[in-house]
């Protein structure tokens, strides 16, 4: 075989009979690869086994969108896939009426995309062709409806300038075309266009490969470059039964119900039984994780065999080997209440007690928990708590009770009197926000008692002594 490189697109020329390694997959393989290596690859990502997002899918859309074929189009089906997204944005905003498959073919056929009255903005546009929007903005179409399309367009993986055709290998194109053809939507001056990257054009595709099912195109619009094909092979005439297996049909409905109108027509539909190429992957059995012991449920367990049985489940469980951590120095063995009692257990401390509370309220918007604590340190003043408030305007400072509690430390005990005292006549401005939001002057800041929050009860008074304020 043969490898030329005209204007960076690949030329295969057959001089002797190809090995037999070369397939479509190969083929995808090469794609994929080439993409994604040289950095061609545009989301979603990975682009293998997918149709491939490529750099340049608008411009290959804004050249399709020069051509006459699509000025000329009133009615235009363009896949569901990312690369082709352009196009369909590009169909909505020339007011053409636009049908977009079911993605899959798993809960219906066509959607005509409809916008409601007045919405022509770009975010509505790209909305209404993504996923999620096909499913909002689109009128749902069944086989039974009379549809009648200028242009298709498809998306791809590899196409030749004969006219062949390569998808990602599920065969959701080539069904799509069939239904359609079963509606009588193609018409014979229908021309079927694809958008994808230069390095997805060769210039041949070995005929063996292709079959009566695949859809050839007419027409190969890149960013660079539109070449119209020779078009080698025929466009199927419909549903080719003889290839699908009975999994197909219940993956795709719309299909089981074509099968139906065409065996009360008195047509044969006769299946394949084996899973077709499309089909493999899905029916290979998801490779099962091995259970462990603790999975199993009570009836596989051992405890729940009985004497005389055999199986598995009768085999002696092993001793269980004894740490040499829970023997003591003379040999003898620690367990049970003694191992227990041997380790000390931990003490909790006490949790802090607040004895006094002061609240700071009158704090400017753009004053930070910074510019408080800077405040208070040049002040002397040390609380144990800073409950920060300044989205509303106001602090709590927690001063616990004299003691060894948790966090205290060396800091002196304080007196609300003395606290009160030092914090009057404190102003601080904000060093938060825009510097023009920024005030100038320092705000007079108000300080005032509250009471403790989150305080831990208080023990029982004698009887004698006065009630004590309630706590918040």
């Amino acid at each position: 075989m043969r490898i030329k490189i005209f204007n960076h697109v690949c030329c295969f020329t057959a001089k002797k009979p190809l090995p037999e390694e070369v397939t479509k997959q190969s083929f995808r393989q090469k794609i994929w690869r080439h993409l994604e290596t040289n950095g061609l690859a545009m989301f979603p990502r990975p682009v293998y086994n997918r149709i491939p997002n490529f750099k340049g899918a608008l411009e290959a859309a804004a050249k399709l969108a020069e051509l006459d074929v699509f000025k000329n189009a009133n009615t235009v089906k363009v896949n569901p896939d990312k690369p082709q997204e352009p196009v369909r944005v590009l169909c909505l905003e020339k007011h053409k009426t636009l049908y977009v498959p079911v993605p899959r073919l798993q809960s219906g056929f066509l959607n005509r995309i409809v916008l409601p009255e007045g919405e022509a903005k770009p975010g509505t546009l790209r909305k209404a062709v993504s996923r999620n929007g096909m499913e909002s903005f689109g009128q749902p179409l069944t086989i039974e409806d009379s549809v009648s399309l200028d242009l298709v367009v498809m998306g791809s993986v590899a196409v030749s300038k004969e006219g062949y055709r390569i998808g990602k290998g599920k065969g959701y194109g080539d069904l799509e075309f069939g239904l359609m053809m079963h509606m009588k939507a193609i018409k014979p001056n229908t021309l079927v266009v694809t958008t994808v990257h230069d390095c997805q054009v060769f210039e041949t595709l070995p005929a063996s490969l292709f079959g009566p099912h695949d859809v050839p195109i007419d027409i190969i619009v890149t960013p660079t470059q539109v070449i119209e094909t020779q078009r080698m092979s025929q466009r199927p005439v419909g549903i080719l039964w003889h290839l699908l297996s009975q999994r197909r049909l219940e993956m795709m409905p719309v299909l089981g119900q074509l099968r139906d109108i065409e065996m009360l027509a008195g047509r044969a539909c006769t299946l394949r039984e084996e899973d077709s190429a499309g089909e493999e992957e899905r029916a290979r059995p998801r490779r099962q994780r091995r259970r462990t012991r603790s999975h199993k449920s009570h009836s596989e367990g051992e405890g729940n065999t009985t004497e005389g049985e055999d199986g598995k489940n009768n085999k002696p469980r092993r001793p269980r080997r004894r740490s040499t951590k829970s023997l003591s120095k003379d040999g003898e063995g620690r367990d049970g209440k003694e191992g227990r009692e041997g380790k000390p257990k931990r003490t909790r401390r006490p949790r802090p007690v607040i004895d006094f509370t002061v609240k700071i309220s009158n704090i400017s918007p753009n004053t930070r928990v910074r510019d408080i604590k800077s405040a208070l340190f040049e002040r002397g003043v040390k609380p144990h708590v800073m409950i920060w408030k300044g989205f509303r305007g106001f602090c709590y400072l927690h001063f616990f009770k004299p003691g060894p509690q948790k966090g205290e430390g060396d800091i002196p005990a304080a007196s609300m009197a003395s606290v009160l005292a030092a914090l009057a006549q404190m102003s601080v401005g904000g060093s938060g926000g825009a510097p023009d939001e920024r005030e100038e002057k320092p705000r007079l800041l108000t300080v005032e008692p509250a009471p403790p929050r989150h305080a831990s009860a208080p023990a029982a008074a004698p009887a004698t002594a006065e009630a004590a304020p309630a706590v918040h």
